[in-house]
């Protein structure tokens, strides 16, 4: 037996309406509906929380369903890895921060080319973790790698002509 009928089952044996077991987990009655109708799946908070109300373990919601247990360690696994990117991101943000105000970037006058670079700089650091978070997580990075390319390109376009576009765009 799957999830969503053990659920509609459990729910109808303790004449709970959908919109009774809603209002005890602080979801929405469409919610419920997904589950017993196996169109989504609660999340492992949702699910201590319905074994809790019924008064059965996790093990008999979840055990016999190997398809609820692969979707459920997926996502642990996508969260794991969003919370890691966070954190290598803001880590990677403030080490760039430090290093720019260390050397007193901010406290000088820079022409629009200092400005440019800093910016397609941290274009890039976003794009470059965006990239990865798809890759490892969605399988889908093309438009994200695809933009950290294009940003690099430019900075390394902008680093050779600097000269070159400074005298096009300010002629002395």
């Amino acid at each position: 037996m799957n999830l969503g009928n053990k659920l509609k089952e459990l729910r109808k044996e303790h004449n709970y309406s959908q919109q009774q077991l809603a209002e005890k987990l602080h979801v929405t009655a469409q919610a419920i509906s997904k589950w017993e109708n196996n169109k989504s799946v609660p999340d492992i908070i949702n699910l201590v929380q319905l074994s809790e109300v019924y008064g059965i373990t996790l093990d008999y919601l979840i055990k016999s369903d190997k398809q609820l247990q692969k979707k459920l360690s997926i996502n642990n696994m996508r969260l794991k890895v969003f919370n890691f990117f966070v954190v290598a991101f803001i880590l990677v943000m403030i080490l760039t921060f430090s290093i720019l105000i260390k050397a007193q970037f901010f406290m000088s006058n820079h022409s629009l080319g200092g400005w440019l670079f800093v910016s397609l700089g941290f274009l890039f650091i976003v794009f470059s973790f965006l990239s990865l978070y798809c890759y490892i997580v969605k399988k889908k990075y093309f438009i994200f790698l695809w933009s950290a390319f294009l940003t690099l390109g430019c900075i390394v376009f902008v680093g050779l002509f600097y000269d070159y576009i400074m005298q096009l765009l300010f002629p002395l």
